[in-house]
């Protein structure tokens, strides 16, 4: 009995956005937005480097 609560738990959390299944894992929307932000930010870093550096090929790569 649990486990149908659990699954239609699990499957209202997907439906409703609450939650994303990847892969049969599954994540919290703010866990994927997080991680988004983080790799928004290392990009901006890099992009940085790329500036400070004067690398043009590295600039154009991050900025494509």
């Amino acid at each position: 009995m649990f486990d149908s609560i659990l699954k239609a738990a699990t499957a209202l959390a997907i439906k409703e956005g609450l939650l994303v299944e990847e892969e049969g894992v599954l994540l919290s929307t703010n866990t994927i937005n997080l991680v988004n932000e983080i790799e928004e930010m290392n990009r901006q870093h890099l992009i940085d480097i790329a500036l400070a550096n004067n690398d043009r090929e590295l600039f154009m790569q991050l900025t494509n």
